[in-house]
């Protein structure tokens, strides 16, 4: 054979996608960069791009700064290419990086935001890699990626964040951690050895796990799974969960399956890892565009039915993190002001991953989370802060979150639409045919169900749900009347034991005729019985065998297949005595029958025995056999032999044989007239019991929405206990807030009810308190204020800030009193702000010290000089240029002591600081001689005398400074 034909008969392995490892940094992580890229592997067939929020003001060296560190060549991205395994690539500063078909696309960073987002690299890379991607979270501030780690995780791909003691900023990578969907917390130095085991083992794991001597066990972890967290995953498709065992087993880097259930038998730390690995908790507000636009079609036609004060019910099954949901109420909420109509509504989200319905219950979300939201719609429906976006609370008051299973638990009743979007993606068949019966429970009719693009409410069950909107993946429900069995909803349990009893062999349904034939050769050829008919314990004729035509009459008409019936008149009572007989013994049989067949005389025997059949399913099954032997006359009547007396007498035998036979006929048939009698009663009583049984069916229907009553007070309850706490923590905050802060406030209502007031406002009013709620017009304040009760009613009335002056004593207060408003729209309140003159001159701008200074030494003989306790000069005034040559503006700001020569300059701070101190008494209010270093540098002999005041409630000191013959002057 030739080389060419040698090469084109060589099989072409298809090629293997790579793994990419998308690592993101910010402060303090170049040097965890060099850590983890010094220990890489050059041969690792792994493609690495790298996120580092950088200044995209200035040129980044970091590419050079890491080529010298690794045998891996180091590229810039700064355009759109298709990466190459083995390269490391840092995408460029004031850019976004988004992985779309195996490409790196760019996109200009937004101007607020962390640049480049980690956050939207990982989403896109989770949407495009699924288990083929590795995020890694090394030092930062702040806490980008930590939402893109859980689209990675919900993936299947595997989470690493970088040691809290080895980060220089441990903001990002414990925000990572606390998302709960981490896999590995490692040193930068040991990542890489990590990533080279995951690598090389993840892509033979899911091979090993598929094979069939696998089968038991994945039972046994499945077992593990419902013992530990009460769920049941053995419904769940096949490979999604071989790929979430692989993606553990590689973690741990364990090859063999049996290795990773002892893992698991040992470790409920694990069995907790894997259940999260198996819940799918990651979706997106209006995610599939076209989906959302006919569900809108179908809200909208919702809103015009329904009557203002009726409630329109709907269930978010599987609603992860509630973008889902929200996205559904703020249709509702378009759909009301469309039609201007106030129709109420409730939307149950439910989930089975508790922290995903934790992040739900926020309803905050980051930038990449509101990516596919129109600006309109994060304009009006989202509240942003701190680079957080709040849903708005018209919004959020219209959904209740609420853990739920939606296989074990009962669900909701009642309602006008559900939502169920890819989840049944990764049930088996028969449970996804077990969550319809669920949906078509609990939706009204007509009712709609909106699933995921990859999802059919009419292939596996298509007699409960009709297609409504096929691009939209909207069905309607069928108005049919389910069988008892569909109108069930069974718990998973129940489920199980169902499946048990298939696996025992629990008859469901006819036996196999094909297996009883082949039982009935064997046993016809092991005895060798010539005419048999099998029959049930009923009677009811399974088999026949022979020539029956001597034994059994079939009339006209509809048959019934019982023996009793078929059978001959004259050999009736004997088959069914006998048969009564095998029941209670297990085998009967009778001896000879006078039996006239064809004016011949016979003598018929029958046999019936019970006969075991554990391969037909059926517990019970008689063989009836038929023998039938020709009597000569001789030998029955013995004519030959007897006198002309015994043949008389033996015919006379024969009549009289007969005559009983007829009498015992007719008792016979007078019992089974009373037996038809009975027959019809028992009728009547099933009939009764059929109603009877109706009425059991209603009452457990009735149970059945007493239980999804019961199912939604919880969930309600569930929520209110969360709005509680919250309330709580919100109330705790503000007490505390209330007791420790050193200002005077005091909150009351539009009633003029004191609310709320600070501690200090207690004392400085004298009002105690325990004088919540009474009115503050009726309280004695120890502070005069002329027409309170009128002012706050115009605060109130016209909505606008008022600041009137008042005083205490010696102190003067300035009381601003602001309008409190609910929701910035009604004034509920009036806040009581009470600022002395010293707080006030602080924040009021328009009040300075200083200018009053400016205008005495104006009109002083003497040069004037303010400083305050550090020594700094805050006022100079124009005359010290005539004095010492300086300039006034030219001193502000700057320590004192440069006026001072050596050794009094030197000396200067530690004086002042003594005397600020009170360790010293100082020359104060009086002149004194002192020396000053001119300009030029010459010394001068003046005279200084020192004030001690405050400006600007600020403690100065002021100095009067001359020559000494000045001073004579204006002694």
């Amino acid at each position: 054979m030739s080389s060419e034909h040698k090469a084109i008969q060589k099989p072409i392995k298809p090629a293997i996608k790579p793994f990419w490892v998308l690592i993101g940094a910010s402060a303090g992580g170049l040097d965890a960069l060099k850590e983890l890229l010094s220990g890489l592997d050059p041969q690792l067939p792994a493609i690495y791009l790298i996120a580092q929020h950088l200044d995209p003001k200035h040129p980044t060296i970091l590419r050079d700064l890491l080529a010298r560190i690794t045998d891996i060549p180091v590229e810039l991205v700064d355009k759109d290419i298709t990466p190459k395994p083995q390269t490391i690539y840092i995408i460029s500063p004031g850019h976004n990086a988004l992985i779309k078909q195996g490409m790196i696309q760019l996109s200009p960073a937004a101007e607020i935001g962390p640049k480049p987002s980690i956050n939207m690299l990982l989403h896109s890379a989770a949407e495009a890699l699924n288990e083929k991607a590795i995020a890694v979270i090394l030092s930062g501030t702040g806490s980008d990626g930590a939402q893109g780690v859980s689209a990675i995780k919900a993936a299947g791909g595997l989470v690493i964040a970088q040691s809290e003691t080895t980060a220089k900023y441990s903001g990002m990578p414990n925000a990572a951690i606390d998302t709960g969907a981490v896999d590995l917390i490692l040193p930068p130095d040991k990542m890489a050895e990590d990533l080279k085991g995951y690598i090389e083992s993840a892509g033979t794991m899911l091979q090993k796990i598929a094979i069939p001597q696998a089968k038991t066990t994945l039972e046994s972890i499945f077992q593990k799974l419902l013992d530990q967290t009460g769920y049941d995953f053995s419904g769940y498709k096949l490979k999604t969960i071989q790929r979430r065992i692989a993606r553990r087993m590689a973690v741990h880097k364990l090859s063999v399956l049996d290795d990773y259930l002892t893992l698991m038998s040992s470790s409920t730390q694990e069995i907790e890892s894997l259940f999260k690995d198996l819940l799918i908790s990651v979706t997106d507000f209006f995610r599939d565009t076209e989906a959302f636009d006919d569900l809108a079609i179908v809200i909208n036609e919702m809103v015009e039915k329904h009557q203002e004060g009726e409630q329109i019910r709907v269930w978010v099954a599987g609603c992860a993190g509630g973008e889902e949901a929200y996205s559904i109420s703020i249709l509702f909420n378009q759909a009301r002001d469309h039609f201007k109509k106030a129709v109420q509504f409730q939307i149950f989200a439910t989930d089975i991953d508790e922290s995903a319905l934790a992040t739900a219950r926020k309803g905050q979300f980051s930038l990449s989370q509101i990516k596919n939201l129109q600006p309109e719609l994060l304009k009006r429906y989202f509240i942003e802060k701190d680079g957080l976006y709040t849903i708005h609370k018209s919004i959020r008051d219209n959904v209740v979150f609420a853990r739920q299973n939606l296989v074990m638990d009962p669900p909701f009743s009642r309602l006008d639409l559900i939502s169920c979007r890819n989840v049944l993606i990764y049930f088996a068949n028969d449970l996804q045919r077990q969550v319809f019966q669920t949906f078509h429970f609990a939706l009204r009719p007509s009712g709609y169900l909106f699933l995921g693009k990859s999802e059919s409410a009419t292939s596996s069950t298509p007699d409960l749900f009709d297609t409504y909107l096929k691009r939209g993946h909207l069905f309607i429900r069928k108005n049919i009347a389910l069988s008892q069995k569909l109108d069930h909803v069974s718990s998973a349990l129940t489920v199980a034991r169902s499946k048990q009893r298939r696996d025992k062999g629990v008859p469901l349904m006819q036996p196999d005729k094909t297996g009883l034939v082949g039982l009935l050769d064997s046993i016809l050829l092991n005895e060798m019985l010539p005419t048999v008919v099998v029959v049930d314990a009923s009677g009811q004729v399974l088999h026949i065998r022979g020539d029956v035509s001597r034994y059994l009459v079939f009339p006209q008409g509809r048959i019934d297949t019982n023996i009793l019936t078929l059978v001959r008149d004259d050999i009736k009572v004997d088959v069914r005595a006998l048969l009564q007989k095998a029941k209670r013994d297990g085998k009967a049989s009778t001896q000879a029958l006078f039996y006239k067949h064809k004016d011949v005389e016979n003598a018929l025997f029958i046999n019936i025995k019970q006969i075991e059949t554990k391969e037909t399913g059926l517990q019970e099954i008689y063989l009836i056999n038929f023998s039938l032997v020709d009597l000569s006359e001789a030998f029955v009547s013995g004519t030959g032999l007897l006198t002309e007396d015994a043949v008389v007498s033996n015919d006379n035998l024969r009549r009289e044989v007969a005559i009983f036979k007829e009498r015992l006929q007719t008792s016979i048939e007078e019992l089974e007239t009373t037996n038809e009698e009975l027959q019809s009663t028992n009728e009547e009583m099933q009939s009764a019991n059929e109603e009877l049984q109706s009425a059991n069916e209603e009452l457990q229907t009735a149970n059945e929405e007493m239980q999804s009553t019961n199912e939604e007070l919880s969930t309600v309850n569930q929520e209110l206990e969360v709005k509680t706490y919250e309330l709580e923590q919100v109330n705790n905050d503000l007490e505390n807030m209330m007791s420790k802060m050193n200002e005077v406030i005091v909150l009351i209502d539009n009633r003029l009810r004191v609310q709320r007031l600070t501690k200090l406002a207690s004392e400085v009013l004298g009002i105690g308190t325990n004088i919540i709620g009474q009115t503050i017009t009726t309280l004695g304040l120890q502070i005069d204020i002329p027409a309170l009760r009128q002012e706050l009613l115009n605060v109130i009335q016209t909505e606008q800030e008022v600041t009137i002056r008042i005083r205490k004593g010696a102190v003067i207060y300035h009381l601003r009193m602001v309008p409190y408003k609910s929701d910035a729209v009604k004034v509920v309140g009036v806040m009581m702000f009470f600022e002395n003159a010293v707080h006030r001159s602080k924040i009021d701008p328009s009040i300075d010290g200083h200018v009053t200074l400016k205008h005495l030494a104006d009109h002083l003989p003497f040069t004037l000089i303010s400083i305050d306790v550090q020594g700094i000069m805050s006022f100079v005034s124009p005359k010290i240029t005539a004095l010492l040559g300086y300039n006034a503006a030219d001193l502000l700001h700057k320590n004192v002591k440069v006026l001072m020569p050596d050794p009094y300059s030197s000396h200067h701070d530690g004086y002042l600081q003594d005397f600020v101190d009170g360790k010293t008494k100082g020359n104060i209010g009086r002149w004194r001689d002192v020396s000053a270093l001119h300009q030029n540098g010459e010394r001068l002999l003046l005279k200084l005398r020192v004030e001690d005041t405050w400006i600007n409630a600020e403690r100065h000191f002021l100095g009067y400074l001359c020559l000494p013959e000045q001073l004579n002057e204006h002694d």
